[in-house]
């Protein structure tokens, strides 16, 4: 098998089908593993390229067939992300207490308190409704399907009530612009309600967390996992065209030229580049544009990231500062901030220090359009992002010794990731929950795995794809699929 890529999803894969009698090898485009999900040093500072929340539950035995935890330790979030309206002074924090929280929201929109509390009881239901591990959409059979809706009879008022996106959802059934601000700041307004509503009740239920030790911890305990199995490596191998004869995939050809054969062939890169670059377009290519004219990509964004001589024990986690523009950063208008303090992540920073870092969404024209001063426009938005977070966390423009800026064109660059989108198709109330193959038609020998056949993306749904795959080829080849060997 051969892999192209090096994320979370050929990582998975590898393991697993390493697990089950592949050998495995791994062609990755960059100098190290771990694709998207990634951290770099910066003097004495390690700037957390991905990982600010984990979901677990139902996922976390992938985690632990992974061997990825125990070795890292997980820790639950008892509080997600502090809201601050810098306008009107209020603030509110998501929490884990779903009690505590309706009463934190009713303070800022008491006219909206019986829908508040339908949305607490909603959130404390919706973790019941579990995502679809096993089997594989792809080899369910009727009985699994009709099972599935009859297990859901439960939460079938939920489900219809909170059926609409997020944006719709508080424009139809809320009276207060406050909380509908803090509602959509949790999530995109085109994400589904019902996600809002998962996150809320998985941290409720200690789902939702952090690894100790940050990104850098969790790659690197699933890099460990699939050398031990056995798996080779190509790193700063670029794939440039996927090998097909008499319609079955049988290697790829990569940068310098030289031809790798393989028996089957794994992309874990974006569906463009996968289907319109490495297959020349010749599969699958309908379907592909069509989900493109329909379907939402996540933003490419600027993380811009300050290494602080400061620990900043006060500031909270993560924190939205809405209300802060508009405010002209990458090329749009912001009205509101995230920022991440790593205080609860001492590996990051020498004792005493800290990192700070916000996302801030960009078009990916506009940065690849900047020729000549693509750096001298880092700084500047790096200048005028700390201006605006320094306001609200005293001392911190005044202890920056490290200044990092990744942009839409970084990870395209280290990661191959199309027009900088990094996380694939942004889930919406609509044609996210669609499945997405893992074949194209028309081509044998070929398989994809990773964010863009899995809508939503994350974390959990790359490290899903991959064992999902496994099982479907174990299921095709007639043989038992098996977590570790």
């Amino acid at each position: 098998m051969l892999i192209i890529g090096g994320g979370l999803a050929a990582l998975s894969t590898g393991c697993y089908a390493l697990a089950n009698g592949w050998k495995v090898t791994i062609l990755e485009h960059n100098l190290a593993l771990g694709g998207v999900c990634t951290a770099w040093t910066r003097g004495p500072y390690t700037i957390d390229g991905c990982i600010h929340w984990l979901t677990g539950g139902p996922f976390a035995r992938i985690y632990e067939e992974l061997q990825i935890v125990p070795p890292v330790i997980i820790r639950p979030l008892r509080e997600f992300v502090t809201v601050r309206d810098v306008r009107q002074g209020w603030s509110v924090t998501i929490g884990a207490d779903l009690a505590a929280l309706g009463a934190s929201l009713r303070q800022i929109a008491p006219d909206d308190g019986e829908a508040i509390d339908r949305m607490m009881e909603a959130a404390a239901m919706i973790p019941a409704i579990e995502p679809q591990i096993d089997p594989p959409p792809e080899l369910q059979t009727i009985g699994d399907r009709l099972r599935g809706l009859w297990e859901l009879r439960g939460e079938l008022g939920l489900i219809l009530r909170y059926r609409s996106n997020v944006g719709a959802w508080t424009a139809a059934n809320l009276k207060s612009e406050a909380l509908r601000r803090v509602l959509t700041c949790i999530l995109p307004p085109e994400a589904p309600m019902l996600f809002l509503l998962m996150m809320l009740g998985y941290l409720a239920r200690g789902w939702l967390s952090r690894p100790i030790g940050g990104t850098s911890a969790f790659r690197d305990a699933l890099v460990a996992r699939y050398e031990a199995l056995g798996g080779e490596v190509r790193l700063d191998t670029t794939v440039d065209e996927v090998l097909v004869e008499g319609g079955r995939a049988v290697g790829v050809r990569v940068a310098d030229g030289a031809i790798l054969r393989g028996e089957l062939v794994v992309s874990t890169s974006s569906a463009p580049e996968t289907v319109l670059r490495l297959l020349g377009g010749r599969y699958g290519v309908d379907a592909l544009d069509s989900r493109l004219r329909r379907w939402k990509l996540f933003d490419p964004i600027v993380l811009a990231s300050w290494g602080v001589a400061r620990p900043l024990d006060d500031a909270p986690p993560m924190l939205i500062l809405e209300g802060v523009g508009p405010l002209e950063l990458a090329g749009r208008p912001n009205e509101r901030i995230f920022v991440r303090t790593y205080n609860d992540e001492p590996a990051v920073a020498p004792a005493g220090h800290t990192v700070v870092q916000t996302m801030l969404p960009t078009d990916y024209e506009w940065w690849a359009t900047r020729g000549s001063r693509y750096g001298d426009t880092k700084a500047q938005v790096a200048e005028r992002a700390l201006a605006a977070i320094a306001a609200h966390l005293p001392g911190v423009a005044e202890d920056v010794r490290v200044t990092d800026v990744a942009t839409p064109l970084t990870f395209w660059r280290s990661a191959r990731a199309w027009r900088g989108s990094f996380e694939g198709w942004m889930p919406s109330d609509g044609d996210f929950m669609t499945h997405v193959p893992k074949t194209l038609p028309g081509l044998d020998g070929f398989y994809m795995a990773g964010q863009w056949v899995e809508p939503g993306g994350g974390v959990p749904a790359a490290l899903m794809s991959g064992r999902q795959l496994v099982q479907i080829l174990c299921a095709e080849a007639r043989r038992p699929f098996v977590t570790a060997p």
